[in-house]
């Protein structure tokens, strides 16, 4: 049962953000994390509303949260380097969208594998 109403939750918020109503959708993600505060989507869902907020150092908080509930989660760990590097914090930011290469070479996917080298070489040359 909650499984679905997880997914319910999910939808509800990839709706919102994709029609860029992001406060909104912090709300429902507030909703997500009250009844169910180890979800590391509702953290990586957070983060990606800061983001789009400008509000890079509490986003990066959401990925770490949702990275320390999921250490395996690719996507956090690219999504906090573009943070770090938003906040001009080039080793951190390149630490993590690193570890996000590996996790998304060990599962073959080969875009973003391809997003994060590119991002890579992008802030490299900005750090020099």
């Amino acid at each position: 049962m909650s499984e679905n109403i997880v997914n319910v939750y999910y939808q509800i918020i990839k709706n919102k953000i994709s029609l860029q109503r992001f406060q909104s959708a912090m709300r429902n993600i507030d909703k997500l994390l009250y009844n169910f505060p180890t979800n590391p989507y509702g953290y990586y869902y957070r983060g990606v509303c800061e983001f789009a907020l400008e509000k890079y150092e509490k986003s990066v908080r959401s990925y770490l949260i949702a990275i320390k509930l999921n250490p395996v989660f690719d996507k956090a760990y690219f999504n906090l380097g573009i943070s770090y590097y938003c906040l001009n914090k080039y080793d951190n930011a390149l630490i993590n969208i690193g570890k996000a290469l590996v996790l998304f070479s060990k599962k073959r996917e080969l875009d973003n594998r391809k997003r994060c080298i590119e991002a890579l070489k992008i802030i490299e040359n900005e750090r020099r």
